[in-house]
């Protein structure tokens, strides 16, 4: 009876969690959730903002294999709207966080 209590309960968080759609927390959560998002979003900004070298706010391929070696592996990946640049968005893969 246990096992199946523990089981009803991890059911009911994935069913929260994915009615949400996202796992990401937002910037005006209360509490340590947003105030870890909040910090990410500043070094993520940071580290954006460094590696656009032409301030055009976005990543060119070539800004991305200078700056993040790893993710100019999954370049294509990442570049959801194969325009052939990074947005904000794509680059920290979600629409949660405006920059």
């Amino acid at each position: 009876m246990k096992q199946f209590s523990m089981l009803l309960v991890l059911v009911f968080q994935i069913a929260a969690t994915m009615a949400d759609g996202t796992v990401v927390p937002t910037l005006d959560q209360a509490g340590r959730k947003g105030d870890m998002a909040r910090v990410a979003k500043e070094k993520a900004v940071a580290r954006f903002d460094a590696a656009d070298i032409d301030k055009d706010g976005k990543l060119s391929r070539a800004e991305v294999e200078k700056a993040f070696p790893y993710l100019a592996q999954n370049f294509d990946k990442t570049d959801a709207d194969k325009d052939g640049y990074l947005s904000w968005e794509e680059f920290v893969g979600h629409h949660h966080w405006p920059k």
